[in-house]
């Protein structure tokens, strides 16, 4: 199709804001109005990524055109350079989801009131769509387990005994089927991890760990790759007695997984080698012994990453009348390959600054539950108080309460070991989920996709 540039260099107008007599710039036509597919990727790569989704149902070529791996790529080279990181959709994840009587899908909640728009905190929760498919057997034990570059790994299994795992992309709805493990643990603590480039999502990784009470020399594994399409029993022989914090969640950082040992310090397990070993990483030597022993099992600590660094932030558990604790603490790691801690954060509790919700809950001796760092402000990170989500600045010293707690109320989460679920606010398990520029495309089967 024959493409025609007309210009009119010697039109003038009167800028209405300035007052100044401008020249317009060259105007671009196609003839017979047919937009060629470099123009349309032009414009389409510059559209918030919502948008482009949306837009796929304007035409089979539309469609083809964003759906090929080179657009992708385009879009993804772009966003890095046009959208600052403190723009990047994120929000805090809670772990359970929850089915809505009479509709067709499940429910998670998360804390911000729109995914896709902005992460400014909010009153109001929100909620993500999550598949509906008929489990053979039934039950509403619905927990997200794990997150990885913008996908969500959730577990089906109707008893803690029996996992049932799904990954799913929250933007475009599409859902893919972990074969089903063939070991039974007693209690399982998953983990995630997902290599992608381009757009596609190139392999996986799930990582069960058996959770024995008491110590163990020795330590199971169960790992799923998509590579072979199987699972691989793991048994790990340790010269320490590992006995680790199974209430927290595991950290994915340099491909390894990373758990939280009550005595030691930090287990890291390499699914992606074969020589069957874990690497302990020494804790800070100051930190308050307490928060992880069998009575707090971890509720006043967290380790996360941020901007590619370990993080160690605990609740000191140390009571102060008449509050329930006496500080709080943040580590970061030096170096990867090493156990020495920075202490870069420590307030008193008579330091810190408490809105009128949170200064009634500290006097009543709630001690705080620390829930997941601010993605690109290295100064706040959130805890959960009680029934009501907090974020905490370690410049102003200050806690502010962000959610109503009436909106927590009911939430579900299953209770430890036991296979029931309790109403309860499930600040140990919830997850900061950040979406990338592109979502990550899964090796999708027909019958597994969701309809939004």
């Amino acid at each position: 199709m024959e493409l025609c540039v007309y210009s009119r260099k010697e039109a003038t107008f009167e800028n209405p804001i300035s007052g100044k007599v401008v020249k317009p710039k060259s105007e671009m036509f196609f003839s017979n109005g047919y937009l060629p597919d470099w123009f349309l990727i032009e414009v389409l790569s510059r559209l918030p990524v919502k948008c482009v989704f949306r837009y796929k149902c304007v035409s089979k070529r539309w469609r083809f055109l964003t759906s090929a791996t080179s657009f992708a790529s385009l879009y993804v080279s772009r966003a890095s350079l046009l959208l600052p990181p403190h723009q990047t959709p994120w929000t805090i994840l809670a772990n359970t989801l929850r089915v809505k009587k009479g509709v067709g899908f499940f429910l998670a909640q998360s804390f911000l009131p729109d995914l896709f728009c902005d992460n400014r905190l909010h009153t109001r929760f929100n909620t993500v769509h999550f598949p509906y498919i008929v489990s053979p057997e039934g039950g509403e034990g619905y927990n997200i387990v794990a997150v990885s570059d913008g996908l969500v790994l959730y577990d089906r299994g109707v008893c803690v005994e029996v996992s049932d795992y799904h990954i799913y992309n929250a933007i475009t709805g599409h859902c893919v089927t972990v074969p089903r493990p063939s070991m039974c643990f007693g209690y399982v603590s998953t983990g995630f991890l997902a290599k992608s480039e381009g757009g596609s999502l190139k392999s996986y990784k799930v990582v069960r760990f058996d959770c024995q009470f008491g110590e163990s020399y020795i330590l199971k594994f169960e790992v799923f790759s998509s590579e072979t399409g199987s699972w691989r029993s793991v048994v790990v022989h340790m010269d320490l007695a590992i006995e680790v914090v199974w209430l927290r969640r595991p950290v994915s950082l340099n491909g390894k997984l990373h758990w939280i040992d009550r005595r030691y310090g930090i287990v890291a397990f390499n699914p992606f080698d074969d020589f069957n070993q874990c690497r302990v990483i020494g804790l800070p030597a100051d930190i308050d012994e307490q928060c992880i022993d069998a009575r707090n099992n971890g509720r006043p600590i967290l380790l996360d990453v941020h901007q590619g660094r370990l993080r160690y932030t605990e609740v000191s558990v140390v009571p102060v009348y008449p509050f329930g604790f006496s500080s709080i603490s943040v580590w970061v790691l030096d170096e990867y390959d090493s156990s020495s801690w920075t202490l870069q954060h420590r307030v008193k509790i008579s330091d810190l600054s408490f809105d009128d919700i949170l200064i009634r809950k500290a006097l009543n001796g709630i001690i705080p539950t620390p829930i997941a760092f601010h993605p690109f402000d290295p100064s706040i990170f959130y805890l959960g108080f009680g029934d009501t989500v907090v974020s905490y600045n370690m410049k102003t010293l200050k806690l502010d309460a962000l959610v109503d707690p009436a909106d927590v109320q009911g939430t579900v989460q299953r209770s430890g070991r036991e296979n029931s679920l309790k109403e309860m606010p499930c600040w140990s398990s919830a997850f900061l989920f950040t979406l990338p520029p592109w979502p990550i495309s899964l090796p999708i089967k027909k019958e597994t996709v969701s309809k939004w």
